[in-house]
């Protein structure tokens, strides 16, 4: 009897037969892809990201539903900006301190509240799951491109890529039409803008911003890389050194932006005096806490979405909530939120409303009765979430460190990143850890969309 074997279970293990088969690799061999990451600057601080010898692969229709989903998405949490921006009352129901609502009034003069974002999602038996909206400042846009070329290395995947047909994207190129297109919607009036990436001084990621300059500069955009502290202001342009600025690719995150600097910084001087292109502008930082999720998910604010938004986020949003002592609905009746929680750990996860790199967050399922109060404890003193936990895929993947591989299971999400809420790409992490994240010790992987055998 004949067994249908779909296509990217198919694939998968056609290529895992060829990695076993292959001789080539050998320590000498993972040196090579560790040295290589280096050069082109595919690290986190002084670590490689790469941890796999294969890409993550995702059907045609997958990806298809995972952007179609991110981008009504996208256009639910403008939604939810708006409407905070016209009842500025309301914005500290999603977290934000006097300052962030201060800034987040200021008109960025530009329709979009956010231009570069990332969604993080898992893709398991029940579809696609968002659980998290990086509307400030994302990161690893370079890392898929870069990394699919170092995994070309691999012999497996130079004879897959002849027997099917891999798409792979772009986001550095997404990301600067987005830019473009952003500066010209605001105004600018030189054809190309002199653009300054933004960021303190020695943070991990700042591999990235040189990729990202040399590609600017390379398409025939004038960029520097600059930390706050080297911008100037004179009340008509922003600089830095002899280097006018028309577009900041903030990169800085606003809350530790907000912690060093007073609303003197010349940044926040020049924005609102729209004298410079701000992208992502302050305003993100309202879909970026994580809080946003409960606007998404609270029936009472159903009316400010279409039926397809609503449909979508039934469908891929798990119910949150903002930690407090107070009342709420979940699946259809009314409970007493901390009592609920506290009660029904197995369903939740806990986490602050506004923090990244995997810190801070409590599983339920894993911890203990004391560890789960103890989390509640600081939720109810602090300002964290709490979310109902979805399911995590695991896979095999094929590991390789300084002297072998091996098949392990691994944790993997799938991270859309979107511009202008479109979607160009994902970014991939791997994980034995079901805290998904690189800053937390996590991994990635290159992407591909199978598209078809070859010669279909």
């Amino acid at each position: 009897m004949l067994i249908f074997v779909p296509m990217r279970e198919r694939l998968i293990a056609e290529y895992h037969e060829l990695l076993k088969a292959d001789e080539t690799l050998t320590p000498e061999f993972f040196a090579r892809l560790k040295g290589a990451m280096t050069v082109r600057r595919l690290v986190y601080g002084e670590r490689q990201i790469g941890v796999s010898l294969r890409p993550h692969l995702l059907t045609r229709a997958q990806y298809d539903d995972l952007a179609r989903s991110s981008e009504v998405l996208a256009g639910a949490f403008e939604k939810i900006t708006a409407a905070l921006i016209a009842n500025p009352s309301m914005m500290s129901e999603v977290g934000l301190n006097e300052r962030e609502q201060s800034l987040a009034l200021v008109n960025p003069g530009f329709s979009n509240s956010s231009v570069t974002t990332r969604l993080d999602a898992f893709i398991g038996r029940e579809g696609v799951k968002f659980v998290e909206y990086n509307a400030e400042n994302p990161s690893s846009l370079t890392d898929q491109s870069g990394l699919n070329q170092i995994l070309f290395e691999v012999r497996a995947l130079q004879k897959i890529s002849g027997r099917y047909r891999l798409r792979q994207f772009d986001p550095a190129e997404a990301l600067l039409d987005a830019l473009l297109e952003t500066f010209r919607e605001w105004g600018g009036r030189s054809v190309v803008p002199n653009v300054a990436i933004v960021d303190w001084a020695g943070v991990p990621t700042e591999g990235e911003f040189i990729l990202l300059r040399n590609y600017f500069v390379g398409r025939g955009v004038p960029t520097v890389i600059c930390s706050p502290e080297e911008l100037e202001y004179d009340g008509t342009r922003l600089r830095r050194g002899d280097f006018p600025v028309d577009l900041v690719y903030k990169r800085v995150i606003i809350h530790e932006l907000l912690a060093r600097c007073d609303d003197m910084h010349p940044l926040m001087r020049a924005c609102r005096d729209g004298r410079v292109c701000l992208a992502n502008p302050f305003r993100c930082k309202i879909a970026h806490k994580k809080a946003a999720f409960e606007l998404l998910t609270d029936d009472e604010r159903g009316g400010w979405f279409t039926s397809e938004e609503r449909e979508v986020v039934r469908r891929t949003v798990p119910w949150t909530r903002r930690v407090r002592e107070r009342k709420t609905s979940h699946r259809g009746r009314e409970v007493d939120l901390i009592e609920y929680v506290r009660r029904e750990r197995e369903l939740f996860i806990i986490k602050p409303n506004d923090d990244y790199g995997g810190q801070g967050i409590t599983l339920g399922p894993r911890a203990g009765e004391q560890e789960w109060d103890e989390a509640i404890g600081r939720a109810l003193v602090g300002d964290y979430v709490v979310q109902e936990v979805v399911e995590l895929p695991v896979e095999e993947f094929p590991v390789f460190g300084e002297s072998e591989w091996s098949m392990q299971p691994m944790y993997v999400d799938t991270n859309p990143f979107l511009f202008r809420g479109r979607v160009e790409g994902a970014m991939v992490r791997l994980s034995g850890s079901p805290v998904v994240n690189v800053t937390s010790g996590g991994g990635e992987t290159g992407f591909f969309v199978i598209e078809g055998a070859a010669g279909e």
